[in-house]
């Protein structure tokens, strides 16, 4: 399938989570790696498990190491050892015994765990590897200018607002005014942390001004529109064509 400009645009500002979500990773595997090192050395249970543990400690280990290269293809490899890691637990017999369903449920309940997990983190690889690829250099390069732009403080180019609750969470978005396009992230307020980044076409994002004098924020995508009321907006803000 063909990608519009907008779609591969937005495609590369998505897998910014992703190249967050790596870092994550690498640093959660290394510990992983260095407590199933020690497990296994030190181990007194049967060699079967033991050798079980190594194994995993060093798929860890050269997981870890996949993820600080530039194979743009390494996410494919954190979700295998994410599935390899499903199958290690059902070849364990280190699960406590019960005699009742929900005592079996939970010491079995690893497993399935550790596949639905990968399995999402597979879903990620796709469009994190084509992002990567050479054909999307261009637009890696228009998406990295954007990213410092919304990274600044005081750009007039940007527009930030907080909002959400204890069951949403709490989330500071920026909006990015980016002349034939609207560039929308989402921080874990208080954070740098990203939680999404997309690019939308000039109608993707409408500003609408209310009786009370602020503004209610709409952004319309195909899983449907998120609407903000009573948003503060500078009027130093471009809203090209979006002012009603």
């Amino acid at each position: 399938m063909t990608l519009s400009k907008t779609q591969r645009l937005d495609l590369v500002a998505w897998s910014q989570t992703t190249a967050g979500f790596i870092g994550k990773s690498r640093i959660l595997l290394v510990i992983l790696a260095a407590f199933c090192i020690v497990l296994a050395i030190n181990s007194t249970a049967p060699m079967q498990e033991t050798v079980l543990v190594a194994v995993m400690g060093t798929l860890s280990l050269v997981t870890a190491i996949i993820l600080w290269s530039g194979w743009r293809n390494k996410v494919y490899a954190l979700a295998s050892f994410w599935l390899l890691s499903a199958i290690g637990d059902v070849l364990s017999h280190d699960h406590l015994n019960s005699h009742t369903l929900l005592g079996w449920v939970i010491a079995h309940a690893l497993a399935p765990i550790l596949v639905l997990y990968g399995w999402n983190v597979w879903r990620r690889a796709g469009p994190y590897a084509l992002a990567s690829s050479d054909g999307f250099r261009d637009e890696r390069g228009q998406v990295e200018k954007w990213k410092k732009l919304l990274d600044a403080q005081n750009e007039q180019q940007v527009v930030e607002f907080s909002t959400g609750d204890f069951a949403t969470g709490y989330w500071t978005y920026r909006i990015l005014n980016a002349g034939a396009y609207w560039v929308v992230a989402q921080f874990k307020r208080g954070t740098k942390r990203l939680k999404s980044c997309h690019v939308y076409d000039l109608n993707g994002v409408s500003f609408t001004r209310m009786g009370s004098g602020k503004w209610q924020v709409n952004i319309s995508s195909s899983s449907g529109t998120q609407s903000f009321p009573e948003i503060e907006i500078p009027w130093s803000f471009p809203m090209p064509g979006q002012v009603l």
